[in-house]
């Protein structure tokens, strides 16, 4: 029972992260929506998701009929049944072969049932799964040299490539389709025909100005389809009739800055709302114990939260920063520690163990500074209360996310080497996602608020295909008063951006699956709490 009650929470999580990142991606996509309509641009959709239901019937050009789809569903379920029951119960051959069925059987018995819808040859309907199979396991030969990778970690890679093979294979009718042509539009080539087939929505209203909104299959983002924002060799998109490219560079680089405008606002509205309402935690700069981490030198030493520590190293301390002062330094040095509980005194002896990498060095007033070293660190945390903010201040606070970010940021380009302990994908936010639902609703809003800034200050970086990166082409367009850049230094600066996006992708998923595999880090910092608790781990 406790393990089924585990896997629903593990669930919920995945649901909520994934509800959380589609509406940030909702507000960021609202913020072009309405400044490309108030410079007069014509928005033909705004959706929210991606990729839709395919509604063109091709049953009737079938050789065979398929095998009932109820087959298929059934089957994956007693996968999933089979990895949860073998996971949660300490069965890995149970694990393994349910892994197996959903990392390779079932998704090859899908593209065959798709590739003979498409009427493809083997070769072609496998050739999407082959390929995202062989890039898994590339990614997987990079980052790790398969060193420590035992079955169930290699499957489950193998399943997340060929989730990615199996959809590509199944919207293959419209990944080649022109870029002016309707959305969800293509075309298959059957027997010498081209046949159209039809993508649409799962929810869809068309506005009276034209626009579609609509709600899509796939959790993974959503868009506003601005009408001819795509290049022409001929210069012709800024011939299109209330088109991106008919509008003058600064009109363009007020649409592209309101994304991340947007992004960064609902953080700040979000992270406002939880300091007036919810408070945040404020640090008490006591020598009192708060949490007491499971296994750690404090706990072997016996000490408890809401022990008050009199002195170390026959040293009396006053506060909880003498504390830090002196355990820091003597990672490794038995230490004695004279505190008292319910009144009475007793002494301990307590090893500090030392930081597996530089962290922050926390300041006076138990906040983190700039400078980072390795550290000495009993694993308990200090006390606090929390607070409720006044509107002013609440504002006050809430800018210095974003402030706090561009700062790491900027430390992250001084030293690279801190990313693989503050930077995380999309396996880390779930973690924290699940951390943060255990926690409640108001550390769930806090995480969303610091995801959305996250998203908008991201968006920012001068490399194309992201919005910086157009910006400083309509930037540069805005100094040459207006003159386009040629096609072929356009294509350029495109190609260079998404290599460097490509580069920073697979760095970053190549430090979650450092993490999945057990690797020494720690989750990235940044606020994702709408309080400022302290760690667990001084």
């Amino acid at each position: 029972m406790d393990s089924l009650v585990q896997l629903g929470q593990y669930l919920l999580a995945g649901i909520a992260f994934l509800i959380v990142i589609t509406v940030l991606v909702a507000v960021h996509e609202l913020g072009h929506y309405w400044a490309a309509k108030a410079f007069g641009m014509k928005v033909d959709a705004f959706a929210v998701m991606m990729g839709g239901i395919r509604t063109s019937d091709l049953s009737k050009r079938l050789k065979e009929p398929l095998a009932p789809a109820w087959r298929v569903t059934v089957s994956a379920l007693i996968a999933v049944a089979m990895v949860a029951i073998g996971g949660l119960e300490g069965f890995p051959i149970v694990q393994t072969l349910g892994l197996f069925l959903l990392a390779i059987a079932l998704p090859v018995w899908v593209a065959t049932r798709i590739g003979a819808l498409y009427r493809f040859s083997i070769g072609r309907m496998l050739k999407p799964l082959a390929g995202s199979w062989l890039a898994g396991m590339a990614f997987l030969l990079i980052t790790t040299g398969l060193k420590n990778v035992d079955t169930i970690q290699a499957l489950t890679v193998l399943f997340f490539a060929s989730s990615v093979g199996v959809l590509l294979l199944y919207y293959q009718p419209v990944l080649h389709k022109a870029e002016d042509a309707p959305m969800g539009e293509g075309e298959l080539d059957i027997d010498g025909e081209k046949v159209p087939v039809q993508f649409r929505p799962v929810i869809a209203r068309r506005a009276k100005d034209g626009t579609e909104f609509s709600l899509l299959l796939l959790p993974l983002g959503g868009f506003a389809a601005i009408r001819g924002m795509h290049p022409k060799p001929d210069g012709s998109e800024t011939q299109v009739e209330a088109g991106f490219y008919s509008k003058s560079p600064l009109a363009r680089w007020i649409v592209l800055f309101a994304g991340p405008l947007f992004s960064v606002l609902f953080g700040l509205i979000l992270y406002t709302l939880l300091f007036v309402t919810v408070g945040e935690d404020r640090a008490v700069n006591q020598p009192i114990l708060g949490p007491v981490r499971e296994g750690a030198p404090a706990a072997v030493g016996g000490l408890k939260p809401g022990d008050k520590v009199v002195s170390v190293a026959g040293t009396p301390v006053s506060t909880f920063y003498d504390m830090l002062v002196i355990v820091r330094d003597r990672a490794g040095q038995p230490l004695e520690f004279v505190y008292e509980r319910d009144g009475k005194r007793a002494t301990t002896t307590i090893t500090p163990q030392a930081d597996q990498a530089p962290t922050p060095v926390i300041s006076n007033k138990l906040e983190p500074t700039e400078a980072r070293k390795v550290q000495g660190k009993i694993g308990a945390g200090w006390t606090s209360r929390r607070v409720a903010l006044s509107l002013p201040e609440a504002m006050a606070r809430a800018w210095q996310a974003p402030v706090r970010m561009v700062e790491g940021f900027v430390g992250l380009i001084k030293n690279p080497a801190r990313a693989k302990d503050e930077v995380g994908g999309a396996a880390t936010l779930a973690t924290v996602t699940y951390h943060a639902l255990e926690e409640g609703l108001a550390v769930l809003l806090g995480l969303a608020a610091g995801l959305s800034i996250s998203l908008g200050i991201m968006n920012l970086l001068p490399v194309p295909p992201l919005d910086g990166g157009q910006m400083v082409v309509a930037f540069v367009e805005m100094l040459r008063r207006g003159r386009r850049l040629s096609i072929e230094v356009q294509q350029m600066v495109s190609t260079v951006g998404m290599v460097l996006v490509l580069a920073l992708v697979i760095g970053v998923l190549a430090v979650d699956l450092n993490r999945f595999l057990g690797r020494p880090a720690t989750p990235p910092n940044g606020p994702t709490n709408s309080s400022s608790a302290p760690p667990a781990n001084k």
